[in-house]
């Protein structure tokens, strides 16, 4: 059986977002989690980057940030989650007259590839109790 000889492209561009705050995860059960992204329902999504960013104003501790995929399923099952990054954030302090750093991670093999439904989660392992994490993910549906 051959595959697909033509290049792929995604027919509407996609942005999701979410933010972080108190609500940490520290297993695989993503009740807790941002949802970021979710995949077209017929013909699935490619994801090529995230961002993650302290909002002005607020201080933030320094915290694990985590992406993980979700199978469409229910997010209180592990079994329907799988870790794929991990990007360890340090503290940041709030300025009137300095810019916040942001972090962008550029998916590799030309992105992340979903399947219909299935869902992209951030979430962090230590509450930012006076902070707010900004999470966007770019992509599009195919």
């Amino acid at each position: 059986m051959a595959g697909n000889a033509l290049p792929i492209w995604p027919r509407i561009p996609k942005i999701g977002a979410g933010q972080l705050t108190t609500s940490v995860v520290t297993g695989n059960d993503l009740t807790n989690a941002a949802l970021i992204f979710t995949a077209d329902s017929t013909n699935g999504s490619v994801s090529y980057e995230i961002r993650v960013k302290a909002l002005p104003g607020n201080n933030s501790v320094a915290t694990a940030f985590r992406i993980h995929i979700n199978n469409g399923s229910a997010v209180g099952t592990s079994g329907n989650n799988t870790l794929i990054l991990e990007l360890s954030l340090p503290i940041i302090t709030a300025s009137a007259t300095l810019s916040n750093g942001d972090y962008s991670i550029l998916m590799t093999r030309g992105g992340i590839l979903l399947p219909p439904s299935y869902r992209v989660y951030a979430s962090i392992g230590t509450s930012q109790s006076t902070g707010v994490l900004s999470v966007t993910a770019f992509g599009g549906d195919f």
